[in-house]
Parts: structure tokens; C-alpha cells; sequence
């Protein structure tokens, strides 16, 4: 009878513990740049920080996974370096050599940042054009360290993204 009430106290504390482990993995994996507006703030200020998707969200269509896919937008300064892939449609017709993506390297034209603590973002918009298509970005930069970026362009349908704001990666 007593081998019966051990087992039974064995499996609950088995129980216990695998529940105790299960939370603690379950809880935030990231441990990013960004804890709380002073430390997106501190960020934006310095001017060099990127951005990384994890979904790109097509007008009319479902939201593709980007995790494992080349994406970035990386803010130098007064310079932005943006690679995006593009799902959706193209009204005009790309050239040869086309990467099919959102690419765009060079200064962010007509940028304005704006600070709104009071909701605990920063929102950043800005121009670019690549092989004469007119290109106006839209982000959302929030004090948990997520992004939104929508991307309105002259020769495609608009399409947004979610992902992760981090300081630079140093190249090497």
C-alpha cells in the first residue's frame, strides 16, 4: 500500500517540476536591446539600429513566415540599407536583373522621427527610390522591442512587416 502512495507522490512531484520547467521556458526568449521607452529612446538617438522581420503581411493575401530569410533594414546615421522581400503585386513591370524584393541603400530622403511616450513608441517615415520606383516606409519602432514597417510604392501593391529592432550588428 505504501509503494502505491510513493509512486502516486513520485509521478505528482515529476508532475510539478516538468510544469515548473515548462513555464520558465515558455516565458520571453528574447533578450533584446530594448526593455522600456528610455532604451528605445537611447536607440533611436544614436541613429544606428536595425530592424529584422519575422512576417511580411501582403495586402489580400495570408502572412508568409520570414524567420530563416534574408531581411533587413539597418539605419546608419543619415543612411538607410534596406533589403525586404516583396510577396504581392507588381503593377508595372520590373527590369532586368531584378532582385524582386525591396532594396534600397542610400540616404533616407524627407525623414521625420516622432517620439510619442505617451504610447511608448517612436515612429520613423522616410523616402527612397530604387530603378525609378518611388518608395515611402512607414515604421513603428515599440518599447518591447517590436517592429511595424509598411511600405507604399508607385509600381507594387503596399505590404507591411513584423519584426525586432536591435542595435547594428558589428560587420566583420
Amino acid at each position: 500500500m505504501q509503494s502505491v502512495f510513493r509512486r502516486i507522490w513520485i509521478i505528482k512531484a515529476g508532475l510539478i517540476v516538468l510544469g515548473l520547467v515548462s513555464l520558465v521556458a515558455c516565458g520571453t526568449a528574447r533578450t533584446g536591446d530594448i526593455q522600456n521607452y528610455e532604451d528605445l529612446n537611447r536607440l533611436v538617438n544614436s541613429g544606428e539600429f536595425q530592424i529584422e522581420n519575422d512576417w511580411a503581411n501582403p495586402i489580400g493575401g495570408t502572412n508568409i513566415n520570414l524567420i530563416g530569410n534574408t531581411n533587413y533594414i539597418r539605419f546608419k546615421k543619415d543612411s538607410v540599407e534596406i533589403f525586404l522581400p516583396y510577396f504581392g503585386v507588381r503593377h508595372t513591370g520590373g527590369g532586368y536583373g531584378n532582385t524582386g524584393g525591396i532594396k534600397y541603400d542610400g540616404l533616407s530622403k524627407n525623414m521625420e522621427i516622432n517620439k510619442k511616450p505617451e504610447k511608448k513608441k517612436v515612429e520613423i517615415s522616410f523616402d527612397g527610390t530604387q530603378d525609378g520606383e518611388n518608395l515611402e516606409f512607414y515604421i513603428s519602432l515599440f518599447s518591447n522591442g517590436n517592429t511595424t514597417t509598411s511600405v507604399n510604392s508607385s509600381q507594387r501593391s503596399s505590404i507591411s512587416y513584423q519584426g525586432n529592432l536591435s542595435s547594428l550588428e558589428e560587420e566583420e
